[in-house]
């Protein structure tokens, strides 16, 4: 009796300790989902605003996780691609958008036609005001990362207590959201779309090799102990990212360079493929290729990460080698505005940067590169642009004759394939997305620093037969100096080299990475998600 005892003691020790997470998850499943009751009372609030299609197929609600629907980027592009891709083919689907920001879906839907001229059916949309975005954007002076994504966390929280999808789709990346989606239901797909990891083994290098960077700072890289604390910190958010991540169903990522990082993160290569961004390149690709000026255009928000600098240095550096391109200090002064107006013709090269600003911290930066240049004593050659309409933007790819990049480990690069279907001779860091699937095949400096040109025989037999012939669609560079050797090759090639080179880098840009071609690829992730609903409804 006294084992029986026993053992029915510890079996209800056991029994109780077993109880309480499964307690504690369906509290949350309460606390964060609501009852029942509740549920259903947001769901039919949102059938009684939107109008699908049922009359082959039952309505599915599909929820998109991005706090930021109402900006312009890159990433806001991916999102209504995808959501006009399934109003395109699946119309008994509702897209839910959860956003955080306090806009009518009239003018949110009259954004989204202005800025990517694409066309949303409002009565398959609706949005869910998120009022918790501070959460993500708030500026951590420590554990930025950690705390981001335990925001994440919070907020989706809130997107699923106002609505529950029958699909999760994340455009932003915020992967913690995933476990939390699982464990409120199973039932819920979780589809991912991510432009680049959270943390990434090239983060923790930079930190373990104590090289002071975007990502770390110099207080941290100079000093052996908060190295070694911070690389811990990586290490252990780098596990926490992996599992996560492991809870998607399936996984989309925007280059060959994010896919290679997120497969080795999360752990499922099967359900991880690489889906491109869609590049609005029709416009661009009908600006005629001759009549270029000599102008070098660079097109990037003015973040840290862009490192604006080193263009100001290569460009620096290219006059200093070539000095019959430096401006005379008698010479007239161009504005930028009288170039664009056909007023004025530059007779020396000019670099003019372009780009967004999101704050007062990147209109510093914007000063900042101003100052730069007149400190080195080319201030007249250069122009810091921020916030030009795209009317003008699309002004200067349309007369610019070269395209300058820098940011190191740009794990895609909207901005260079719009550059390059633009008719410029694009120069990109050498690095991750533009390395690996942009400027491919690449003209770049050989061992003795010089550019590995292509030779006039080669682009005549492109230009001839372009289907057949393989041709360089851009050029690649690290250094200052390097980037200062491409810089004089686009300024001075002419003929049938320089004409190869363009129409090479049109090609990739209008079939690669075009609509059509996100299309494809999206709808080959996301048919069979819609498939499971199907299946899993008839054994309901």
């Amino acid at each position: 009796m006294p084992l029986l005892e026993t053992v029915i003691h510890y079996s209800l020790v056991l029994g109780v300790v077993l109880a309480i997470p499964m307690v504690v998850a369906l509290g949350l499943q309460v606390l964060i989902l609501g009852t029942q009751s509740h549920q259903t009372s947001t769901r039919q609030h949102v059938a009684s605003l939107t109008q699908p299609d049922t009359r082959e197929h039952p309505v599915y609600y599909v929820g998109f996780f991005h706090p930021y629907a109402n900006a312009g980027g890159g990433g806001e592009r991916v999102l209504w691609t995808m959501v006009k891709a399934i109003q395109d083919k699946y119309p008994f689907v509702v897209c839910v958008i959860y956003a955080g920001d306090s806009t009518s879906l009239a003018d949110l839907v009259r954004g989204v036609q202005t800025k990517f001229g694409l066309r949303i059916n409002k009565d398959t949309l609706h949005v869910v005001e998120l009022t918790r975005r501070l959460w993500v954007e708030h500026k951590y002076e420590r554990m930025t990362l950690l705390l981001q994504s335990v925001g994440s966390v919070v907020l989706a929280a809130e997107a699923l207590h106002a609505f529950v999808p029958d699909v999760f789709v994340d455009t932003v990346g915020f992967a913690f959201t995933y476990p939390l989606v699982s464990m409120l239901s199973s039932r819920i797909p979780v589809v991912s779309y991510t432009h680049y990891p959270t943390i990434s083994s090239d983060m923790q290098t930079l930190v373990s090799s104590r090289e002071a960077g975007v990502s770390n700072d110099p207080v941290v890289a100079n000093s052996q102990m908060l190295t070694e604390l911070k690389s811990v910190y990586y290490r252990g958010l780098a596990m926490a990212y992996a599992f996560a991540g492991s809870f998607a169903s399936t996984v989309m990522t925007n280059s060959s360079w994010t896919h290679n990082h997120i497969v080795k993160l999360f752990g499922i290569p099967r359900m991880t493929r690489v889906v491109y961004p869609p590049c609005d390149t029709q416009v661009l690709a009908e600006f005629p290729l001759d009549e270029r000026k000599s102008i070098i255009v660079s097109l990037a928000q003015f973040r840290p990460e862009k490192n604006h600098e080193l263009q100001i240095d290569a460009f620096a550096k290219f006059l200093e080698a070539n000095p019959e391109f430096v401006m005379p200090a008698g010479a007239a002064n161009v504005k930028p505005a009288d170039i664009l107006a056909s007023r004025v013709e530059p007779e020396y090269p000019l670099l003019v940067m372009l780009g967004g600003a999101r704050n007062i911290e990147d209109e510093a930066r914007a000063e900042v590169l101003r100052q730069k240049a007149e400190a080195l004593g080319i201030g007249r050659q250069v122009h810091v642009i921020v916030n030009a309409p795209w009317s003008d933007v699309q002004s200067w790819l349309r007369i610019g004759r070269v395209g300058i990049h820098t940011m190191r480990d740009e794990h895609f690069g909207i901005n260079i394939v719009e550059m390059m279907a633009a008719g410029l001779l694009t120069v990109a860091h050498d690095s991750a997305g533009p390395r690996m699937d942009i400027i491919t095949p690449a003209i770049r400096c050989a061992s003795d620093g010089k550019p590995s040109l292509p030779s006039e025989a080669d682009a005549r037999a492109y230009l001839k037969s372009s289907d057949s012939v393989e041709f360089p669609v851009g050029m690649v560079a690290t250094t200052a100096a390097e980037f200062a050797q491409m810089l004089a090759f686009g300024l001075r090639v002419t003929g049938p080299v320089e004409r190869a080179l363009q129409q090479a880098a049109r090609n990739v840009a209008t079939t690669k990475f075009s609509e059509a071609a996100f299309y494809t690829a999206f709808y080959s992730r996301f048919d069979p998600v819609i498939r499971w609903l199907d299946i899993q409804r008839s054994d309901d």
